[in-house]
């Protein structure tokens, strides 16, 4: 669970913690000056820096370019006051900086996003991060131009009272400011707590090594393909195979014939518990004995799976679930080779047919108690699980 919480927090960082040094030197530059200002946000930005590198190493570089960005915007910002703008920015010019970049950001963000691709571990799914970033780069949008537009009004409407109106106005703006960012804090407390109670799949190496992990969601609509643990149980009897038809709904494969049992091994979760949950939720299956047969490697239209495949002869009654299960049949040797050709099946069974084949323990006619698959499965414990 530690290790979920900290995933999660990698992949759903909280841009406030990015945008932090510029927003205390924009406050700070309104309430005290300028040399205030960088006496605050400077050990802020290098505290975060150092925070992030022991915390959450894995995105430590796309922390550090926003960190230097920033603080360039500083030094610009700095040196505003001495450019020659007109005197209705007077007491803005700062401002009038980071929106700049603020725009250039928005504008170019899809270059910028590429490079920034380049340069982070690419197990690491950032597309929650770059769509938390660009929702805080559009309020700080907003945000600025409202100060900056108020502040122009004022120069031009507000000649006797100026200077109190404009006060008023940086209470505003300190106030939004403030605001927005303890609601951003909770905002994302609350995503992420949700976020632990979602689904989330462990990120193998083709080796099947756990290098990491993702909301599954995230993972099937991600432009990457990551590679998943799963788990598959063929249900054998009598020479036949148990199998099930995967709803319409399914995000991988809608409408095909499946091996029976078949799911995602969950973060935190081993093999063993895995099946037993599935075995359970989709059949009322409890204690099932399994053979591990093989594992293989396989590529769907939205991820990678590394397969664990294990064999069955379970011949208690099977209740499926219809939450979960469309439609089951058992399905005769010669079925399964008449259309094997008519795209009906998943991939996944039709690597797994050819293995279960040449395994031999596939057996035609009647089974008997004491076939052989029965006997290797429930005669020798080291075979189990």
């Amino acid at each position: 669970m530690i290790k979920l919480r900290k995933q999660i927090k990698e992949s759903f960082f909280n841009p406030v913690l990015h945008f932090l040094p510029l927003l205390l030197f924009m406050v700070v530059d309104e309430l005290w000056g300028m040399d205030i200002a960088w006496k605050v946000a400077f050990p802020i930005a290098f505290g975060i820096v150092i925070y992030i590198y022991y915390r959450y190493n894995q995105i430590f570089i796309w922390n550090l370019v926003f960190t230097f960005m920033f603080m360039g915007i500083g030094v610009f910002a700095s040196l505003a006051p001495l450019l020659p703008l007109p005197l209705v920015f007077q007491g803005a010019e700062d401002k009038l900086v980071v929106l700049a970049f603020v725009i250039v950001f928005l504008f170019f963000r899809k270059q910028i996003q590429h490079i920034i691709l380049q340069i982070m571990p690419r197990l690491i799914p950032m597309s929650n991060n770059f769509s938390e970033l660009y929702r805080a780069f559009w309020v700080m949008f907003f945000v600025l131009l409202s100060y900056i537009s108020s502040n122009l009004l004022l120069r031009l409407f507000a000649l006797v009272n100026y200077s109190l109106y404009f006060q008023l106005l940086q209470g505003i703006f300190i106030a939004i400011i403030c605001v927005l960012s303890i609601f951003e804090v909770i905002r994302v407390h609350i995503i992420r707590s949700k976020l632990v109670r979602e689904e989330w799949w462990p990120i193998v190496t083709k080796q099947g090594k756990i290098i990491g992990s993702i909301q599954h969601l995230i993972s099937l609509s991600d432009e990457k393909k990551y590679m998943h643990p799963i788990v598959r149980v063929l249900l054998i009897d009598k020479g036949m195979i148990f199998m099930q038809k995967r709803s319409a709904e399914d995000l991988i494969f809608p409408g095909f014939w499946d091996t029976a049992i078949s799911n995602h091994v969950r973060v935190g979760e081993t093999i063993e518990q895995c099946i037993d949950r599935t075995t359970e939720e989709r059949y009322a299956l409890k204690g099932v004995k399994y053979m591990y047969l093989s594992n293989y490697t396989n590529e769907t239209p939205k991820e990678h799976q590394y397969a664990f495949l294990f064999v069955s002869c379970q011949l208690t009654k099977i209740n499926p679930n219809p939450t979960f299960i469309e439609l089951t049949k058992w399905w005769t040797q010669q079925q399964i080779e008449e259309n094997l050709d008519k795209a009906i099946f998943t991939e996944n069974f039709k690597i797994e047919y050819d293995l279960l084949q040449r395994s031999g323990l596939l057996e035609t006619g009647k089974c008997q108690c004491n076939c052989k698959l029965k006997e290797v499965i429930y005669q020798q414990p080291s075979a189990v699980k």
